[in-house]
């Protein structure tokens, strides 16, 4: 039983992806971006999928060299929100941002999806509070809840380039060429 109650309805999850390197049809790869931060190359691929934008991260670990692949979901109009979104949760109160101290911003509709922004003590998170980790998947979100939480380092989204590659995403979304 879940501690947490979904403050919103919860969607349906969407088919997980297993592997980056091996898309389902009609997936498609948007663009990529290596984390190399943590000590543990990571790599993060942008696509879309059934509609929406799924970030997959990607590593190796363990003694036996394991891979691992996530999926964040995301309507695909979080390209272009995000970046929007992350410079006005940077602003400082005397310029309209949050109060001082504040570690997340408030839930957004983003084509029928609440989404935040938060901090973290090394970066910034997006938070889908509509969707439910994949790894609940098998279960009802009034089960167990967990709602899809991506966190992004400074280093990697300012000297990295995540965040300007999401960005340029962000512009093509725009113009309807994705």
């Amino acid at each position: 039983m879940s501690y947490v109650t979904p403050p919103y309805p919860v969607l349906e999850p969407l088919p997980v992806i297993q592997q980056h390197d091996q898309l389902p049809f009609g997936t498609v790869n948007l663009g990529q971006c290596l984390d190399n931060t943590s000590g543990r190359d990571k790599l993060f691929t942008l696509v879309t999928h059934k509609n929406h934008l799924s970030v997959l991260t990607s590593y190796h670990a363990g003694p036996h060299d394991q891979y691992y692949c996530k999926q964040y979901d995301f309507p695909l109009k979080t390209l272009s929100w995000f970046p929007k979104a992350l410079d006005e949760f940077r602003k400082p109160p005397a310029e309209g941002g949050l109060h001082a101290g504040a570690m997340v911003s408030v839930d957004v509709d983003v084509d029928g999806e609440m989404l935040a922004v938060g901090s973290t003590t090394s970066g910034y998170c997006l938070t889908n509070r509509s969707r439910n980790d994949h790894s609940y998947d098998d279960y009802k979100a009034e089960e167990y809840y967990m709602p899809i939480e991506i966190s992004l380092s400074y280093d990697f989204l300012y000297r990295l380039g995540f965040l300007d590659l999401w960005k340029s995403l962000g512009e093509k979304y725009e113009r309807g060429e994705l």
